[in-house]
């Protein structure tokens, strides 16, 4: 599977469970990157902070890249073991 864009990607893993989505206020200064880390240590899924304090409409989105299966995926590849493949094809 390939996606025209990120917001596609995105829309992908909420589909998968495999992103959740942060609607409380959080600081950008050691709490994002706190439970960024707790949850990537638990294997969990991508996080997208939809509120974060002093960035009025921002968002941030983490953890995309922390499992081998969602990045295969992200790049159209069903297999994690033959992404490789198709790395060196992209070189």
């Amino acid at each position: 599977m390939k996606f025209k864009d990120l917001r596609e990607f995105i829309d992908f893993l909420e589909q998968q469970g495999e992103l959740k989505r942060i609607a409380v206020a959080v600081d950008p200064h050691l709490e994002i990157t706190e439970i960024s880390d707790r949850t990537l240590k638990m294997g969990g899924p991508a996080l997208l902070f939809e509120n974060v304090k002093g960035y009025p409409n921002g968002r941030l989105l983490t953890n995309l890249f922390a499992s081998e299966e969602r990045v295969s995926r992200l790049f159209g590849v069903d297999d994690p073991r033959q992404f490789k493949f198709r790395a060196i094809d992209a070189i």
